[in-house]
């Protein structure tokens, strides 16, 4: 059985492992148009309040486990948390199965962890055959190209990002945002307002929207994340390049069908921990 996969960043490479893993053939379609971010914080805490991600009990040993086979990993992300919003992290952390320590000033996730991106996409990417080209239409067994070629196989799977949900009228929500490369190197991770992991400070959020359009770093985005970072870190990084992307989120649904063939996405920020989980469950389904 033979497998096309729209799209080739971090879902659609979860997805297309996870296929051959079962014995499928798999080829991605890959319009290899952009670099991508550059350093993934696989955090299962997201934001200033502790909101645990659902299913991170699951979801994040088996990131680990995937990604560990291509780079070494980065683990242990320190949260720092305001005393007047501790009790609330508390409740949040101890009705969850995250592993956490709690430390003056904060909380430690020992299984929470960042990842040099790109080499990670890279290494996942390695021997797994490709078609360059941009999607603009599919089906359950077909794929149709800019320029009109047409490629068939047994079945299509739709992966392609903030971009691709929006050709495929996929809905869900649209939210611009950047990262910051830096001078500094930070080892050990850190977040609150932003982080600082590896290379980098992310990340810029801008409000929601329901369209999709492409992101260009704004001024005022730079200068918010080096005042949060320097909040975090006690001085201010030196900028050496920038990141910019829009991320895609749904209502929680990231495995859906559609056309006629399977659609996964959707995860928003949260892609780097979910998305190996879903392209487990996906393979499942369609078996070997």
């Amino acid at each position: 059985m033979e497998a096309l996969v729209v799209g080739a960043g971090i879902v659609g490479l979860n997805v297309a492992l996870a296929l051959r893993e079962v014995g499928w053939g798999v080829t991605l379609v890959d319009p290899g148009n952009r670099r991508g971010l550059a350093v993934a914080m696989v955090n299962p805490v997201r934001g200033r309040r502790g909101s645990v991600v659902p299913e991170a009990g699951a979801a994040l040993p088996l990131a680990a486990a995937v990604y560990g086979r291509f780079l070494p990993l980065h683990r242990g992300v320190w949260r720092p948390v305001e005393p007047e919003l501790e009790p609330k992290w508390r409740r949040k952390l101890e009705g969850s199965a995250v592993a956490h320590v709690w430390r003056e000033g904060g909380v430690w996730l020992p299984e929470a962890f960042w990842v040099e991106a790109r080499a990670l996409r890279s290494r996942m990417a390695a021997g797994l055959p490709r078609i360059r080209g941009r999607a603009v239409a599919w089906g359950p067994s077909w794929v149709r190209l800019a320029g009109g070629r047409v490629l068939r196989a047994d079945r299509v799977v739709w992966a392609a990002g903030a971009e691709g949900a929006a050709l495929a009228g996929a809905g869900g929500r649209f939210s611009a945002g950047s990262q910051l490369l830096v001078a500094e190197r930070f080892p050990v991770a850190r977040a609150r307002g932003v982080y600082a992991a590896g290379p980098a400070i992310g990340g810029s959020y801008l409000p929601h929207t329901g369209r999709y359009a492409p992101h260009v770093t704004r001024h005022g985005e730079v200068a918010w994340m080096l005042a949060r970072a320097r909040e975090l870190l006690g001085f201010t990084p030196r900028p050496t390049g920038v990141w910019a992307g829009v991320r895609w989120r749904t209502d929680g649904t990231y495995l859906f069908e559609r056309n006629g063939g399977w659609a996964i996405g959707g995860f928003g920020s949260t892609a780097y921990l979910l998305a190996p989980l879903y392209a487990r469950r996906l393979a499942d389904r369609l078996g070997g």
